[in-house]
């Protein structure tokens, strides 16, 4: 299969990084996105890991002006409240533990808590890694491993204003109302959009991939029971202190609630299994974590797994209609940038056969 004409269906940040990655390393490509005006994007996903500025860096964005449009602050850790045990928290920082050429490794902390029963969880990342001086402090350098919280819909509208569209991503507000096949895959979108390559990016609605190609989806609830979140947003009290350079997750009744700060708001949500506890009673217990419940709810059902392939006859699946993992480690938009690299790996050979 020759990929000259490539058109991504879905917006939001899996689209429009996708976009970005493939008009990066494919500038006399033809790339086109076509979304929906009438369909919202999720819009969380507001947390990353360490790798997404290694994909910044390779589409030579700049970070000051990334960071400005997208509400973004610095993220040095995931903290882990109750999760061990009532009043209890550790962290699970990035950057790596400072051995200082001792062989024993991490045996060292370990026999101080043999010793000394009562030290807390907590203490092994702060005796560790040096990444914590910067988090306790609520302190930043970048030379240090970090990532970001940002607003996810203001990041995809970013990326389509000021990366995507002036480098010649072309752009199409339209719903997809019809899907023309043949025993190669899709012929067309909407009978007059063709491409060699359609990219689904439509979300967990997977309308190229699941709905239309009928790809098996191999569900993981079984390990990974956690499927609903109540996401809202709160206004800063004390923004000198609730603005901290980590992710929060907290354990409730039901599930566990993110915290993230971004430059001029929290994000927050709950996330349970509708198996366990209905959605307005879930809602109820994060309402009392919160102490309000005078703020706008939005609810988001989570399909847990990925389907078994994600590159059938000419689509390839990236993002939420490839597949998703439960949330805690703020995997989602990972999942999207390196997806996105195995795809630029594949094209890269010009003639994919298989």
């Amino acid at each position: 299969m020759k990929i000259d004409k490539i058109i991504i269906v879905g917006g939001g940040s899996a689209g429009w990084m996708t976009a970005a990655t493939l008009i990066k390393y494919f500038p006399n490509k033809d790339i086109t996105l076509i979304e929906s005006p009438n369909i919202p994007t999720v819009g969380v996903g507001e947390s990353t890991i360490f790798q997404i500025r290694e994909w910044l860096r390779t589409l030579e964005i700049n970070e000051e002006d990334f960071m400005r449009h997208t509400d973004a602050s610095y993220k040095l850790s995931i903290k882990f409240t109750d999760f061990y045990k009532k009043g209890e928290a550790f962290h699970y920082p990035f950057g790596q533990p400072n051995f200082e050429n001792n062989a024993n490794r991490f045996n060292d902390w370990w026999y101080k808590k043999i010793l000394k029963p009562e030290t807390p969880n907590s203490d092994f990342a702060n005796c560790m890694f040096p990444q914590m001086a910067y988090v306790n402090n609520n302190t930043f350098d970048k030379k240090i491993q970090s990532a970001y919280h940002f607003d996810a819909t203001k990041f995809g509208l970013w990326l389509r204003d000021h990366y995507c569209l002036p480098k010649g991503v072309k752009h199409i507000k339209e719903d997809v109302n019809t899907i023309e096949q043949d025993k190669d895959g899709i012929i067309s979108l909407n009978q007059k959009h063709k491409a060699d390559l359609y990219i689904d990016c439509t979300g967990f609605k997977s309308l190229l991939l699941g709905e239309t190609l009928k790809e098996e989806f191999e569900d993981m609830s079984d390990m990974l029971p956690n499927n609903s979140a109540w996401a809202t947003r709160i206004p800063y009290k004390d923004k000198q202190k609730e603005l901290v350079p980590y992710t929060n997750s907290t354990a409730i009744e039901n599930g566990w609630v993110w915290n993230i700060p971004l430059w001029s708001r929290i994000g927050t949500g709950y996330v349970y299994s509708d198996k366990f506890i209905d959605d307005d009673n879930a809602l109820k217990q994060f309402q009392k974590h919160l102490g309000t419940d005078e703020l706008e709810f939005k609810k988001i059902k989570m399909r847990v797994g990925i389907h078994k392939r994600l590159f059938v006859k000419n689509v390839v699946a990236i993002g939420l209609s490839a597949g998703f993992i439960e949330p805690l480690e703020s995997n989602g938009l990972f999942s999207v940038h390196e997806f996105a690299y195995l795809l630029v790996r594949n094209i890269q050979r010009d003639y994919v056969s298989q």
